[in-house]
């Protein structure tokens, strides 16, 4: 089975796709199901089946160690605001209190990232990880090695065209959240990389958030930006 294990939204501030546009762009991709990680929010809080496929319920908490995945609880965590940033430490016990996977995600997609946090897994297959760093995948699946932990891998997309440009393979004849945990607790479970991201997307993701944010600064600079991006794809083409 095919799960990508990161989505985002048009719940989280740069989502641009509803959860019906999600699902239908995973059946169209062959999966099998997403997890709805939005920043700081829980958005699908129990698993349900939409065009085919399944919406499972996680999220991206911001912490002072980076992102952090929470997939699959049994029960909805009751995390901290995420202004100021939380301590990584207490996010993952609230998470793993609930019966979520803890993940560190996209852990190098700067250069001078230094995980800091244990988790159960780390996400070493991210088509957006490779923006400002070429490397970030490798690196993480450096860590993951160093750590002896599992991997995952999640389009970490924000919106419907970026679902699937990484999932997850799994070994089972039946998908159920139990199964899922099990799976990614245990090392069955495979990330597949099928292309990253255009910077370009990432560019209208944040246009997007400035949008919604307000201000003709934010709106000018995120314009920037995305022709930015668009320029950088036209000369560089897409990370590798």
């Amino acid at each position: 089975m095919k799960i990508d294990l990161h989505v985002h939204s048009d719940a989280s501030p740069d989502g641009r796709s509803s959860p019906d546009a999600l699902a239908a762009a995973a059946a169209r991709r062959g999966l099998d199901g997403i997890v709805i990680a939005d920043h700081d929010k829980f958005t699908i809080t129990s698993p349900q089946r939409c065009r085919g496929v399944w919406l499972l319920p996680g999220i991206e908490c911001s912490t002072d160690a980076g992102h952090i995945l929470g997939l699959l609880p049994d029960i909805t965590p009751q995390l901290p605001p995420a202004s100021p940033l939380p301590s990584a430490e207490d996010v993952v016990r609230e998470l793993r209190r609930c019966g979520a996977v803890t993940v560190l995600a996209h852990p190098f997609n700067r250069n001078s990232a230094e995980p800091r946090v244990c988790t159960d897994a780390v996400e070493t297959v991210n088509a957006r990880a490779c923006f400002k760093n070429p490397r970030a995948n490798l690196q993480a699946a450096d860590l993951a090695e160093g750590l002896s932990l599992p991997r995952t891998g999640g389009s970490d997309a924000h919106s419907a065209k970026e679902v699937g440009n990484a999932y997850t393979e799994f070994d089972l004849d039946v998908l159920t959240p139990e199964a899922l945990r099990a799976a990614l607790l245990d090392g069955k479970a495979k990330p597949v990389s099928v292309r990253h991201t255009p910077r370009r997307l990432k560019g209208r993701s944040q246009m997007c958030k400035a949008r919604r944010q307000g201000g003709l600064y934010r709106r000018l600079r995120s314009l920037a930006y995305w022709g930015y991006c668009i320029l950088l794809d036209i000369t560089k083409g897409a990370p590798s």
